[in-house]
């Protein structure tokens, strides 16, 4: 008995993700000790790829109040307009990364939730299904960017063939640039080759939406977005994941031709050690990249960039990093 209650402990520690799929977060116990955080045990299933953190039920019904279906735009902060802050219900107040480089957050959801009014929030379409798509135009009128559809590349995320991801996307996403704001495609992974359902992933996926999406009177892109994750075991060296996610990234900036790309969701595993020399090399050459507009690190939850709900060494770096 004492063991049971001594995992459920450590359970309830972890940043739980909802959405379609298992959780693929192993058992482990998020401290950080002395700048010792080990993120090692992050292991995620063969596809090493992430599962996101979709708000299901972000808004309780004792704060579903009429500001819940207001314009969700609001003031950036004062960085160079890049940096941003990936969060969910997991996570402490982002209060704490006011007067920082941060300029912007998302929660891949479609309601802002409790995050503060100096950040601008980008609402997110995580797919085509309720309840990611109810009251998704009133929650979202008035904003100025949007991303859609959460991997569709990965069955347990958004899970979407290309075609159907087009035809949604035109239903769906199409109208809001009608009202002013800017779409992005589909988030993809920095998966390669086919998913288990014999669906491209990654860029392939991306590569084929974009043709498919071209037509400027029911299907436009503004940007493009991907994920990217690291070695999952964190065998890799700093410098052959630095070097990995800068050749994501190009291949996003090739595939979108000229238009913006974003990276909403990238981290590496490891210590935190690791995890800052990473972001040392990496954050300035983003800043750096005229072709990629935004960015933020997966993300704000005690044992990656916070500690006790404050800002660790880690989640300092990240937020005061210096921009070229």
């Amino acid at each position: 008995m004492v063991f049971l209650f001594f995992l459920s402990t450590l359970i309830t520690a972890i940043p739980q993700r909802s959405g379609r799929g298992r959780d693929r977060y192993q058992v482990n116990n998020f401290e950080d000790v002395d700048n010792t955080i080990d993120t090692t045990t992050l292991i995620r299933d063969p596809i090493d790829q992430p599962i996101p953190t979709p708000l299901l039920n972000p808004i309780s019904e004792s704060s579903n109040t009429d500001s819940d279906t207001q314009p969700v735009i609001s003031s950036p902060g004062t960085g160079n307009g890049k940096r941003g802050l990936a969060f969910n219900e997991s996570s402490p107040s982002l209060a704490v990364f006011s007067n920082s480089d941060i300029t912007w957050v998302h929660n891949w959801h479609s309601s802002p939730g409790d995050a503060p009014s100096d950040f601008q929030f980008v609402p997110t379409l995580w797919s085509d299904e309720s309840p990611h798509t109810d009251d998704w135009n009133s929650r979202v009128n008035g904003a100025q960017y949007l991303m859609s559809f959460n991997e569709p590349d990965i069955i347990a995320q958004a899970n979407m063939e290309v075609g159907h991801a087009v035809d949604a996307y035109k239903r769906l996403m199409f109208p809001q640039r009608a009202k002013g704001a800017k779409i992005s495609a589909p988030s993809v992974s920095s998966g390669s080759g086919e998913n288990e359902a014999g669906i491209p992933m990654g860029v392939g996926w991306l590569s084929q939406f974009l043709s498919q999406c071209d037509d400027e009177n029911s299907c436009v892109v503004d940007f493009i977005s991907g994920h990217w994750y690291g070695c999952p075991d964190a065998t890799c060296s700093v410098q052959d994941d630095v070097s990995s996610f800068k050749n994501y990234v190009q291949d996003l900036i090739t595939t979108a031709k000229g238009r913006d790309v974003w990276v909403p969701e990238f981290q590496r595993y490891g210590n935190a050690d690791g995890q800052q020399r990473f972001l040392e090399n990496v954050l300035p050459w983003l800043d750096g990249k005229m072709e990629v507009k935004r960015y933020a690190y997966y993300m704000v939850v005690d044992g990656i960039l916070t500690t006790n709900g404050e800002p660790n060494d880690l989640g300092n770096a990240y937020a005061a990093a210096a921009k070229t």
